[in-house]
């Protein structure tokens, strides 16, 4: 049976929720934590803001469109399908035999090692005084002049405005930041997994040695990179239609943040570069003497007849087995240096893309976003 590495369930505040009730079964679903963020991130701003008659404002507002009324759910939505995709991949990595019966004491220790990061008390309370900390240090500077006039009674700031800045959004960059540990955690067993001599089978259809499985896992981080990137959209468009800012001034982060959130996801899959390159070299030569053999015969067969002139070669499996043979080669040789598919990388890359869309459509008229975008697609 393969160990289980679940990144998103099992830390201590998780544990927590379970105890308290806001959390049930397991796999728990995301119905009850989405509305426990919400009752706590959004409800007192929208009766603060309601009591001051900014109701309409808020749920209008950019930087509450993007960090807590999608933000929130979006990142709590991305929960089961990071689980079920590494559930699946742990699985093929052992049932396939990727791992030998004697190096599994090695992987599981890797898995344990995993798990304890991911259950780490100090982590989660570093998390917390970033979180909080950066509220009580004054975020409004930073972030209030970009929010609406539900933010501000007069010069002074509202209730609403003060929930927001020390509380809901000291709630959204406690959930940002526990899905960046999680990452974290990722990049630690991928490392771990990385050392463990793997059964790489070069001429594997995958291209990856059999270590295709993991590759899967990129796409269902898509709606991660969705929900982290989509409160920067809004938050380019706060500082366009409020700040005053032009599109062109904020291009640098607008590519810059997105590149980074998906280095953040991608990047660990180098680790198994270096096995990945040993075993297309090994590939090669094993391969490439097996085809030696095989054509040596073939043409003494064949060309030379020296193995019987009046053979047929019409029929004959031999041209076939050849193919087989090159094909085989080919994909040695074709090997990936990590694994991973323009196909499994290009939702990520789509969710990012989608994200910023409400920054572009500050400036750009949706229709004609849409008509670029289709254009690009042809």
């Amino acid at each position: 049976m393969a160990p289980d590495l679940d990144l998103t369930h099992g830390d201590p505040l998780d544990r927590l929720e379970h105890r308290l009730g806001f959390k049930r079964g397991y796999p728990p679903g995301v119905g009850r934590p989405i509305a426990l963020l919400l009752t706590v991130a959004v409800l007192p701003l929208a009766v603060f803001a309601g009591i001051e008659g900014q109701l309409g404002a808020l749920v209008r507002d950019p930087l509450v469109l993007g960090r807590l009324l999608l933000g929130l759910p979006l990142l709590q939505l991305a929960r089961p399908p990071v689980a079920g995709s590494i559930a699946r991949a742990l699985k093929q990595c052992v049932t396939t035999g990727l791992v030998a019966p004697e190096d599994s004491p090695r992987f599981e220790a890797t898995v344990a090692r995993a798990t304890r990061m991911r259950d780490s008390l100090l982590a989660l309370a570093l998390i917390t005084v970033l979180a909080f900390g950066a509220s009580l240090a004054g975020r409004q500077v930073a972030v209030l002049p970009f929010a609406g006039s539900w933010a501000r009674t007069g010069e002074r700031i509202s209730l609403a405005g003060w929930w927001f800045v020390l509380v809901s959004l000291a709630v959204f960059d406690m959930v940002r930041l526990r899905w960046l540990w999680r990452i974290l955690v990722w990049w630690r067993f991928l490392f771990g997994l990385s050392r463990v001599p793997l059964r790489l089978m070069p001429a594997h259809p995958d291209r990856a040695g059999g270590l295709g499985a993991l590759g899967t896992v990129a796409p269902s981080l898509a709606m991660l990179v969705f929900g982290l990137t989509v409160n920067y959209g809004f938050d380019f468009r706060a500082r366009i239609l409020v700040g005053g800012a032009k599109l062109s001034s904020l291009v640098i982060p607008m590519a810059g943040i997105p590149i980074l959130i998906l280095v953040w996801m991608l990047a660990p899959m180098a680790f198994f570069m270096p096995q990945l390159f040993r075993a297309r070299n090994r590939g090669r030569m094993d391969y490439g003497q097996l085809a030696a053999r095989y054509t040596r015969r073939f043409d003494a067969r064949w060309i030379d007849q020296r193995e019987g002139p009046d053979a047929e070669l019409l029929g004959t499996s031999d041209v076939q087995s050849l193919s087989d043979l090159a094909n085989s080669y080919a994909v040695v040789d074709g090997m990936r240096p990590i694994p991973l598919t323009i196909g499994a990388v290009r939702p990520l890359v789509l969710a990012a893309a989608v994200g910023l869309l409400p920054a572009l459509e500050a400036e750009i008229p949706l229709k004609e976003l849409l008509l670029t975008v289709l254009r690009a697609m042809r």
